[in-house]
């Protein structure tokens, strides 16, 4: 069973006047809106943490899809879900998405080549010449170099 109408925290049973019920939305819409803020500042924090793991990978020439790690990470999420009697589903779909955006910042930071260092000339022909991103041009990055 998922979150039910008895779950509910507060009184919003609908025996408000058309005012205080505006005000007991608004109340509800701010608390939302803070929440909100902080959801998105922690997705950003993972994906800042996503890309200095791209970077200790390009550097240390580690692959950069780890099954097992991403089995972990969906598992915990699941587990959470569970045992907080939220849909499994819904944080499969929202790992999904987390998950593929964290391969794309990752394969720019391992394919990109190092600020102090130009194209590679070295007569073999590399698949990613023509995708070069420097660490600078990814918004928002705060990898450690």
């Amino acid at each position: 069973m998922y979150f039910s109408v008895e779950q509910r925290n507060g009184d919003d049973s609908g025996e408000h006047s058309d005012a205080s019920a505006q005000q007991a939305l608004d109340g509800l819409r701010a608390v939302l809106d803070a929440v909100d803020a902080t959801l998105l500042d922690a997705v950003r924090q993972r994906l800042e943490v996503c890309l200095r793991i791209g970077e200790l990978k390009r550097r240390e020439h580690i692959a950069m899809m780890q099954p097992g790690r991403i089995h972990i990470v969906r598992e915990r999420a699941r587990q959470y879900a569970d045992s907080h009697s939220l849909s499994p589903e819904f944080f499969d779909s929202l790992y999904d998405l987390l998950i593929a955006e964290t391969c794309r910042l990752e394969d720019l930071v391992i394919n990109a080549e190092p600020a102090d260092e130009g194209p590679h000339h070295n007569g073999r022909h590399d698949h990613h010449d023509n995708h070069h991103v420097r660490h600078s041009s990814v918004p928002s990055a705060n990898v450690e170099s």
